[in-house]
C-alpha cells in the first residue's frame, strides 16, 4: 500500500497542474523532435560526402571500363571476319553503359571493353584496369572478401533435357529408374537429398556435354542432365529435344566490382533489374543461343 500511496502523492492536483504537466510533455516532444531532425541532417550530410571516385571519373568521362576474355563463346568472342568483339557479354556491356545514370551528359555513357586473360580477370579489376568484369563469370563466395558481385544475369546450372515428345519427366524425381546421361565429370550437386538421389542413379556417361545431348537424340538414353550453356548451344541447331523447367542446381552468372565502388555497383543492380523485367536479357538470350 505504501508504493500506492506514494505513486498517487505524485498525481496533479488540480487542472493547472495537469496544464503544466501537458505543457512540459509538449516541449520535450518539440525538443526531441528537433534533436531527431538534427541527428538525420546530419546523416544525410555525412552520406552526401561519401564520393565513389569511380562513378565520379565515369560520369566525367561517359566511359564504363568492362574487362573480359574473348575465348568463352557465345558470351565473349572474337568475330573472325571483322575482328571485333561479340557475344552476350558485349551486347550486355553495351546496354548496361547506356542507361547508367549520366547526370545530363548528351552522350550519355559508353562501354570500352578491355581484354584480358581469363586467369588475370579479377586482377585486373582489383588493380583498376577495369571498372567491372562481364566474361560469364559465376558467383564465387570466397572471392567476397575482395570483390562485391552484382545481381546475378544468367543462370548456366544444371538442367534436364529431353525429347519433345516427352510428356511424363518434368521434375528431377521423375528421373528414377530410367537411364540417364551425363558428361563425364558430371559430380551430383545441391542438397544432400539431390546429391543421394543422383548417387543412386544408374548414369550413363558420356565424353562431352554435347555427347550426351547427341546420345539423347539417338535414343540411347531417356534424359541428360548437363550444364543450361551446353543445352542451349545444342538446341539451338537440333531439333527434337527440350529442357524441362528451371535448372535444378543454380550456377549464377555475376558482375565483379570493386567494394568501395558503392554508387556504381547501385547502378548496375538498378540497370540489371530494369532488364530484367523488361524482357532484354532474355531476349540476349534469344540471339546468343
Amino acid at each position: 500500500m505504501r508504493r500506492s500511496r506514494r505513486w498517487l502523492a505524485k498525481l496533479p492536483k488540480s487542472r493547472k497542474d495537469l496544464g503544466s504537466l501537458s505543457r512540459w510533455w509538449l516541449v520535450a516532444g518539440v525538443l526531441a523532435a528537433v534533436l531527431l531532425a538534427a541527428a538525420m541532417a546530419w546523416l544525410l550530410d555525412r552520406v552526401s560526402e561519401a564520393v565513389d571516385p569511380t562513378w565520379e571519373r565515369i560520369q566525367e568521362t561517359g566511359v564504363l571500363l568492362v574487362c573480359t576474355d574473348p575465348s568463352w563463346p557465345p558470351f565473349e568472342s572474337i568475330d573472325e571476319v571483322t575482328g571485333q568483339l561479340q557475344g552476350f557479354d558485349v551486347d550486355l556491356a553495351g546496354l548496361l553503359a547506356s542507361r547508367l545514370v549520366t547526370g545530363g551528359r548528351p552522350d550519355g555513357v559508353q562501354a570500352k571493353l578491355v581484354t584480358v586473360g581469363f586467369d588475370s580477370l579479377y586482377d585486373a579489376l582489383l588493380s583498376g584496369r577495369c571498372d567491372v568484369v562481364l566474361s560469364a563469370l559465376p558467383y564465387e563466395a570466397m572471392r567476397t572478401e575482395d570483390v562485391t558481385y552484382s545481381l546475378a544475369y544468367f543462370n548456366g546450372g544444371l538442367v534436364i533435357v529431353v525429347p519433345e515428345e516427352s510428356l511424363d519427366i518434368v521434375e528431377v524425381e521423375d528421373l528414377a529408374g530410367r537411364v540417364v546421361g551425363v558428361e563425364w565429370g558430371f559430380v551430383p550437386e545441391g542438397d544432400s537429398r539431390q546429391r543421394l538421389f543422383f548417387q543412386n542413379l544408374g548414369l550413363r556417361r558420356y565424353e562431352t556435354a554435347e555427347g550426351a545431348l547427341r546420345a539423347l537424340q539417338a535414343a540411347e538414353v531417356e534424359a541428360v542432365v548437363v550444364d543450361r550453356i551446353s543445352a542451349l548451344t545444342y538446341l539451338r541447331d537440333c531439333q527434337g529435344l527440350r529442357i524441362v523447367g528451371e535448372p535444378i542446381v543454380d550456377v549464377s552468372y555475376v558482375i565483379p566490382l570493386r567494394p568501395e565502388n558503392f554508387r556504381l555497383i547501385e547502378e548496375v543492380n538498378r540497370v540489371l533489374l530494369e532488364l530484367l523485367e523488361e524482357g532484354a536479357l532474355e531476349e540476349l538470350q534469344r540471339i546468343w543461343f
